[in-house]
């Protein structure tokens, strides 16, 4: 890698950390080491709440602080939150082909297991939720076989033939939105659980007034945080339907024999041992960004992503793949033919300095070729994008 400050354009796989989220954890370690672990966790417990009470926010409204709690990642998360939620045999699964690769997996799993199955929402060519097919129209046939599950003369989009419905706001290999206050309007109108992925959109864009049912979502990425963080947001009064996230004895208590027992509310999809550390992390993470106010950083990260598309469209030979008009902070680039976007990527952090992502077909259904993928912050500024460009034109030379 070349000397000097990386151009950093990857914050959809993990952003700088805001210096405040470094702070923190840098003095908790200390206080950690001081007290020990558990107590430092205590007398952190009004930080941890107001991080908790931030998201709850973030995702309002809905969700209470005492209606969050932390895990690891958001696919651990998403994991823990299905293992509970109370899905009966032979139960049908709204979804998107834009699903993140590791929540398809699970939910491939799932559906195996209980004899589910998975029914693609309709999208249109850039890959968002097309509301109007799915009012007119109604569902298709599910993703492994079986059938349609209702058309959407009965006002709710055959939704209301659903057990559940999830997807991401954002998808990570594709700088798109979907619609999801309008799907969670139509999912509460049909009656069926909502469950929405917010791992690339809490921190780059609006997140309120979804009225999903839960949230998953990471701290590494838009929120600034670091890695080892997830949280999970429900609606109040949900945690008392659901069942055990991960058994052990901060989730469930034993009975004689029978089943293990879910511990009262949220606790039941609680996670036992975490690193405190990063729960500390990101609610410095979440303190910087209402400190500088959500909507003037969605703002500022909108308007240099468009500046970015317009920057890069064609460079190199790569050819942006999102339409201009998107609120997405993703940018997502086709190669030429016969470049390979991981060795783009590679060379363009050795030789340039230039840090990115590149996607791999296995990411999502939807791929049909890797890409190279950036992705700015509100730290990054046009020139990051002009580096970029030069830097791919460079390559190709």
């Amino acid at each position: 890698m070349t000397g000097g400050q990386v151009v950093h354009l990857d914050a959809a796989g993990a952003a700088r950390m805001s210096p405040a989220s470094v702070a923190a954890q840098t003095a908790f370690l200390a206080e950690e080491g001081r007290l020990g672990a558990y107590t430092a966790q205590a007398a952190a417990g009004d930080v941890l709440r107001t991080a908790r009470a931030t998201l709850a926010d973030l995702l309002g409204p809905g969700p209470r602080a005492e209606d969050v709690v932390f895990g690891h990642s958001a696919s651990g998360a998403f994991a823990t939150l299905l293992h509970a939620w109370p899905l009966r045999a032979g139960a049908r699964i709204g979804v998107v082909p834009s699903e993140y690769g590791s929540n398809q997996l699970l939910l491939a799993s799932l559906a195996a297991r209980i004899g589910a199955t998975l029914h693609d929402l309709p999208v249109d060519a850039d890959g968002v939720i097309d509301l109007d097919a799915l009012d007119r129209d109604g569902l298709p046939a599910a993703t492994a076989g079986g059938r349609g599950v209702g058309d959407g003369g009965g006002g709710g989009g055959g939704l209301e033939h659903l057990d559940l419905v999830v997807f991401p706001q954002v998808p990570s290999q594709r700088g798109i939105v979907q619609p999801a206050a309008a799907l969670g309007r139509r999912c509460a109108a049909a009656g069926v659980g909502l469950v929405v992925d917010v791992a690339q959109s809490a921190g780059q864009l609006d997140t309120t007034g979804i009225g999903a049912d839960a949230y998953v979502g990471t701290s590494r990425k838009w929120l600034r945080g670091p890695r080892g963080a997830g949280f999970i947001a429900l609606r109040p009064g949900l945690a008392d339907r659901l069942g055990i996230g991960v058994p052990s004895l901060y989730s469930a208590e034993s009975v004689a024999d029978t089943a293990p027992r879910p511990l009262p509310g949220i606790a039941r999809i609680s996670v036992g041992e975490a690193s405190v550390t990063a729960h500390i992390g990101l609610a410095a993470a979440l303190a910087d960004l209402v400190d500088a106010g959500p909507h003037q950083v969605f703002a500022r990260v909108a308007a240099l992503a468009a500046q970015g598309r317009r920057i890069l469209a064609g460079a190199g030979g790569f050819q942006v793949r999102e339409p201009a008009d998107t609120a997405s902070a993703i940018i997502t680039l086709r190669p030429p033919p016969g470049l390979d976007p991981f060795a783009v990527r590679d060379r363009l952090l050795r030789e340039h300095g230039v840090l990115t992502s590149a996607i791999p077909t296995v990411r999502a259904r939807e791929l049909r070729g890797p890409l190279l993928r950036a992705s700015a912050h509100s730290y990054n500024t046009a020139s990051d994008f002009e580096r970029l460009a030069e830097a791919l034109a460079a390559l190709v030379a």
